[in-house]
């Protein structure tokens, strides 16, 4: 005789198993605009990755406007949405932790809290962050304190960083000039914890005119990998969330870091350039 299963009774409960999460994506997001998770997110998805996102701030746009409305998550709402991947089992099937820009300093002791407690378990877990907190237009945009919890308390977690040339230079508490003094600054963050540091818009007074660099270091190696420069209205920001996402999501589909890093890079140029066409005063990033 064949054993047959009965069918679930009306409104009986099936079994279920959590839902595939390749990427959380801890950053800033906005209504209007394209920076942090909005400008992520595309990116993922045109990997054919599936990422969830965790918002850090939740802002109707940029401060970069003559207005501004939101503010930082709260630290009870931020821990408990951490809490929440947990409990839904997130933390376990997850490939990787994209973090980005922080709403305020206790956020980052509550991440790398949450990060050491995922990873005890997951060793696998990859995690990749990107210390937005200011670039040589605008300066420091985040309270100073975080600079010191970047360095301390989150560079030892990531497997690898994306800071650009300003960021870079607060890490390591110092000026950096040419090439061969990011590699060095690069190098003094890695011996910190993480496997790479890719820095972005490095050493700008070394590039060639309407040129950028990106330089990428290892332990052993160092890349410089260039790019253009295109002009842009000073509001479009989001091109390192852009860059992070694309570098991330090529390291996870396989590719090596310096394919990831060149073929991201040009990922950025495209989207500045369709940017500049349709003349938007934000980052076009679902084009």
């Amino acid at each position: 005789m064949t054993a047959t299963i009965a069918a679930p009774a009306p409104g009986a409960a099936l079994p279920a198993r959590t839902a595939q999460v390749d990427v959380v994506s801890i950053q800033s997001q906005v209504v209007y605009g394209y920076v942090g998770n909005n400008a992520a997110m595309p990116v993922f998805r045109k990997a054919g990755l599936r990422a969830i996102a965790l918002p850090t701030v939740i802002l109707s746009n940029t401060p970069h406007y003559p207005t501004l409305h939101g503010g930082a998550v709260p630290l009870d709402w931020f821990e408990g949405l951490l809490q929440g991947l947990n409990e839904r089992r997130v933390s376990q099937v997850a490939r990787a932790v994209v973090c980005g820009y922080l709403g305020q300093s206790g956020q980052a002791n509550l991440l790398a809290k949450w990060l050491s407690d995922v990873r005890a378990s997951r060793p696998d877990l990859r995690v990749f962050i990107d210390p937005v907190m200011g670039d040589r237009n605008d300066g420091l945009y985040v309270n100073e304190g975080l600079v010191a919890q970047y360095r301390d308390l989150l560079v030892p977690l990531a497997e690898g960083m994306t800071p650009n040339h300003f960021e870079l230079e607060l890490l390591v508490g110092r000026p950096l000039s040419s090439v061969d003094e990011v590699v060095a600054a690069a190098r003094e963050l890695i011996a910190r914890g993480p496997q790479w540091i890719v820095a972005t818009s490095a050493a700008p007074m070394a590039a060639a005119p309407g040129t950028l660099q990106l330089v990428a270091v290892t332990r052993d190696d160092a890349t410089v990998v260039t790019h253009p420069e295109i002009a842009i209205p000073p509001s479009v920001h989001g091109t390192g969330d852009v860059f992070m996402a694309g570098v991330a999501s090529r390291l996870l589909n396989g590719q090596d870091l310096i394919e990831a890093v060149r073929e991201a890079a040009a990922q950025v140029t495209v989207t500045l350039e369709r940017t500049r066409e349709l003349g938007w005063e934000e980052l076009a990033a679902e084009g």
